[in-house]
């Protein structure tokens, strides 16, 4: 079964983002996608296990983050 492919208006709505957030971060490659035709275009996989490896960075993040406070603050 071929995997699902997503506009950039569809990505936006997913990720209750702004459709130019979607360009931004696209354009950077903060986010899996590909030109068809000159039009970005998303694997749905591509996007969920981006997703949750986000989760995970902000959850390692937020780890770090309140390891350090609990050295300093004693």
């Amino acid at each position: 079964m071929a995997p699902e492919i997503l506009t950039v208006d569809q990505v936006a709505q997913l990720l209750h983002l702004h459709v130019m957030t979607i360009y931004r971060l696209a354009k950077e490659g903060k986010l899996p996608g590909f030109k068809v035709g000159g039009r970005w275009r998303f694997c749905q996989n591509d996007l969920e296990t981006w997703m949750v490896d986000q989760a995970q960075v902000a959850r390692l993040a937020a780890e770090n983050h309140r390891l350090k406070r609990r050295t300093v603050h004693g």
